[in-house]
This record gives C-alpha cells, structure tokens and sequence, in this order.
C-alpha cells in the first residue's frame, strides 16, 4: 500500500471561484479553483485556454487560509484525491482534485 508521502503535489497559482461549505460537524470547509497556466502541447491555436482551473478542497485552518488569499497568487502544498460518485450501483469515476495541506501566499515580482 503507497503512503501519502509518495501522493504529493506542489502548484503555484492563483486562488479563485471560492465556495464555503460546512462539514456535517461544523467545520469551515472550502472548495475552490487554483488558476494555473496550461502547458502548451503542439502547435499554437486561438481557440487554446492559456490557463486551467485546478479544483481545490479544504478544511478548517487550511480553508480559512485559502479564504484569506483569494485573488493572490499562493503556493499550495496537498495530496492527490479523486472523486467518484455512483449511478445505478456501478463506481464512476470523476475529477482528480487537490487537497490543500499549506497555502502560501507568494510576493509577485514588480515590474522596473
């Protein structure tokens, strides 16, 4: 069985589309989308998005944290989680979201 060591993942973006949300024993909890530039795989089209939304899950002292940042650019430190949901008993598997663990604002670099 692989530990959560090995399920790591680092982004730099920035905090966007915040959605609070209460756990069923009260805790914030947040659900958001960190915009992070997509990389460009073949040949330049004008109808290619420049940046992608990241969905992002948090609670307690990380949501509150994401709150805090929203429209700035953070690092975010998590796991890996995929959803999944089911429909008439059969497991369907849907998005790859990250689970928060530190959020880190970061200082842009000003322009000379």
């Amino acid at each position: 069985m692989l530990t959560t060591e090995v399920n790591r993942v680092q982004l730099t973006g920035r905090i966007d589309e915040i959605r609070q949300r209460w756990t069923p024993d009260g805790r914030l909890a947040v659900i958001a989308s960190l915009i992070i530039p997509r990389p460009q795989l073949g040949p330049a089209r004008a109808s290619v998005e420049a940046e992608q939304p990241m969905p992002l899950r948090a609670t307690g002292e990380h949501a509150e944290a994401l709150l805090a940042h929203q429209h700035e650019t953070v690092n975010i430190d998590g796991i890996l989680r995929r959803r999944y949901y089911s429909r008439d008993g059969d497991t369907h598997w849907g998005q790859v979201e990250v689970w928060v663990e530190t959020c880190r604002p970061i200082e842009e670099k000003g322009h000379d």
